[in-house]
């Protein structure tokens, strides 16, 4: 099986971290959205898009790129890191791939690490800020890795 991982990733590499973990565990092909301008996506049976989440919602950059691929009848996941760590801000572009005919299999969200005075003054945003730091961490790189593997297995199983 042939992956793909597209990531944009920013603040802190919070988003490209968790990219590579999962590049890493289903030797996928990696690119980062910057590099991602003549993408062959044909020869791929799986692609992951991942971002940051910026001012409520992944980056636009994202959105841009899926809405000039071709992806009728393809397998993607959506993955995500932002200070709550939750995995809502995944719909708006889930709905966008399945609208291009993509199939999604999954999506993940861990928390990555921010600085709440660099985005708001809002006191919420200092506690969220404060439970963020550290992550992604060890626990949430298991966690990506299962995901991953989970989806892979998945997808094995349904073509055999």
């Amino acid at each position: 099986m042939k992956i793909l991982i597209i990531y944009c990733s920013e603040y802190r590499k919070n988003t490209e971290k968790i990219a590579r973990v999962f590049a890493e565990k289903v030797d996928s092909d990696l690119i980062n959205i910057r590099d991602a301008d003549d993408i062959d996506i044909e020869k791929y049976d799986l692609i992951g898009f991942g971002s940051g989440v910026y001012r409520e919602s992944l980056s636009p950059k994202v959105f841009k790129l899926v809405e000039k691929l071709n992806l009728e009848g393809k397998k993607t996941f959506v993955f995500s890191t932002c200070g709550v760590g939750k995995k809502f801000y995944n719909s708006r572009l889930i709905k966008l791939l399945e609208s291009k005919g993509a199939k999604n299999v999954g999506s993940f969200a861990c928390k990555g690490s921010f600085t709440a005075s660099e985005f708001s003054d809002k006191k919420i945003f200092n506690i969220m800020g404060k439970l963020s730091q550290g992550h992604p961490n060890e626990k949430d790189f298991i966690e990506a890795e299962k995901f991953i593997e989970g989806i892979v297995d998945s997808i094995k199983n349904d073509q055999a």
